[in-house]
């Protein structure tokens, strides 16, 4: 077990690095999916307390994403449990926007987004495609570098998740208590497409 463990963080680590390359920052993740690195803050009562790295510790979630391969060791040798890693959203150079299409509920939400795209006269373009271990997909964009993009939950439509500032995807290649991430065929050679303006 404890093998296969080193294996899967060994493999999350070099796609993170390979992420990295691309200029998209990243954090290891735990096989929840959740940051592997816990908040140096957890036993803190202040309210409202809100640090984003600024004291220099690790386990700041997505304010610990970096595109520095010495930074991104670092990260994973602080979390040797890691079995995937994440991608920040919003950040340059690409302020990567994910749609996040959920086939949970017996939602369609492939269907929503092309209905969204007719109402709103747009065409989903060619960009970088996530495939979920669930049977959803993340779409991977890029967003305006004067406009923070929220995250959302099921607001486009049901099933639609959008991943903005200060959230993440999955990176493909990562290993979770569902299975692995992988890159749709024929998309990972794609850099991720500009949003639609609608």
């Amino acid at each position: 077990m404890a093998t296969t463990d080193r294996q899967a963080t060994t493999l999350a680590l070099a796609h993170a690095l390979s992420a990295a390359e691309r200029g998209l920052a990243v954090i290891p993740l735990s096989r929840t999916k959740l940051p592997a690195l816990r908040s140096p803050h957890h036993d803190d009562h202040t309210p409202n307390g809100r640090c984003h790295g600024e004291c220099g510790a690790f386990g700041h979630g997505v304010y610990d994403a970096s595109t520095d391969p010495v930074r991104i060791r670092e990260l994973f040798a602080a979390a040797p449990w890691a079995t995937g890693y994440g991608i920040a959203c919003g950040l340059p150079p690409h302020h990567l926007i994910g749609v996040d299409l959920d086939t949970k509920s017996g939602t369609d939400s492939s269907a929503a987004l092309r209905e969204l795209a007719l109402r709103h006269l747009f065409t989903i373009p060619d960009t970088v495609v996530v495939l979920t271990p669930s049977g959803g997909r993340h779409l991977w964009l890029t967003g305006p570098p004067d406009a923070a993009v929220p995250n959302s939950a099921g607001r486009l439509a049901p099933g639609i998740d959008i991943r903005g500032a200060g959230g993440y995807l999955v990176g493909p290649g990562s290993r979770t208590d569902h299975g692995t991430y992988t890159t749709a065929p024929g998309t990972a050679h794609l850099a991720p497409a500009a949003c639609p303006p609608a």
